[in-house]
């Protein structure tokens, strides 16, 4: 399974080095962002095309793993909460299992000896 993985990954790597290299003209062109709001404006500088493309690309990657990372700590800590439930009620057990039985049976059970 991971020589598969590797070979998805190496196969759209290629892909997509493929289509910057045909498209490196379309790709090239400066783009300037601009934003204007109630009377506030704000313009970047010019930059080509496909560095916005790929600095979106890294910054959704980075907001993908902040929050699989936050997602994979509040499960570490369920997991934890619930290990350690699952000792405590081991060690119940294990009491409840070391107690002695009683020689008198508890009252509304009759004994039935012939």
């Amino acid at each position: 399974m991971r020589y598969f993985k590797v070979f998805v990954v190496l196969t759209l790597f290629s892909f997509v080095l493929l289509f910057f290299a045909q498209n490196i003209e379309a790709l090239s062109m400066p783009l300037a962002l601009s934003f204007n709001l109630l009377g506030w404006s704000w313009f970047s500088f010019e930059y080509p095309f496909y560095f916005m493309v790929l600095g979106s690309f890294v910054l959704g990657g980075i907001f993908c793993l902040s929050y699989f990372f936050m997602d994979k700590l509040r499960f570490s800590r369920r997991l934890r909460e619930c290990k350690t439930r699952v000792s405590t009620l081991e060690q119940e057990v294990n009491s409840l299992r070391n107690l002695p039985l009683e020689e008198n049976p508890p009252s509304g059970v009759e004994n039935q000896t012939d």
